[in-house]
């Protein structure tokens, strides 16, 4: 071996993999390198959902969002919501009006965002949707369900001493 990367989420670096359930209107589209899960849906699929790892820190992974929208950054986590994504604390950042996605894409008048940063010591789980603001209104509780569907995959961990193993007849 000549080359080494950086352990990803597919790398069971937390342990484990997850299974998840999206709803059914969801189309999944194939990952990318910065994109785990992606997703599309609503009118047009103008609607989209990703999942990925970045580094960095919440404060600054919101604010760079936030600037998307061309919204004030926020000073302190405080002023981000709160809720769980994996089993651990995560962070909400919402906003709307004109999004700006870079990458030579144009911006987008009346968009909005719901997004979610989970922190790790070593690397962020996000969880953003994008897209037309009524359509990701209407898929805002689908969000937040789809979330809560994930479910941690714990194969191959090691038992601590006097844990049974699960059997099955």
């Amino acid at each position: 071996m000549t080359e080494t990367r950086r352990l990803t989420l597919h790398d069971k670096i937390y342990p484990g993999d997850f299974k998840d359930q999206p709803p059914l209107d969801w189309r999944r589209l194939p990952g990318t390198q910065f994109r785990l899960i992606n997703f599309v849906t609503g009118k047009d699929d103008s609607v989209e959902i990703v999942m990925g790892e970045t580094q960095g820190e919440v404060l600054g992974n919101a604010n760079r969002w936030l600037g998307q929208f061309g919204l004030t950054p926020v000073q302190s986590l405080d002023f981000l919501g709160k809720t769980a994504l994996l089993e651990r604390n995560a962070y909400l950042v919402e906003g709307s009006g004109t999004y700006s996605p870079g990458m030579g894409r144009p911006p987008k008048e009346g968009y909005a965002m719901i997004g979610v940063i989970r922190d790790h010591p070593s690397n962020l789980i996000t969880l953003k949707m994008t897209g037309p603001a009524a359509e990701v209104e209407a898929q805002r509780e689908a969000l937040f369900k789809y979330m809560q569907s994930f479910v941690p995959v714990e194969d191959g961990q090691i038992k601590k001493p006097g844990e049974e193993e699960e059997t099955s007849e």
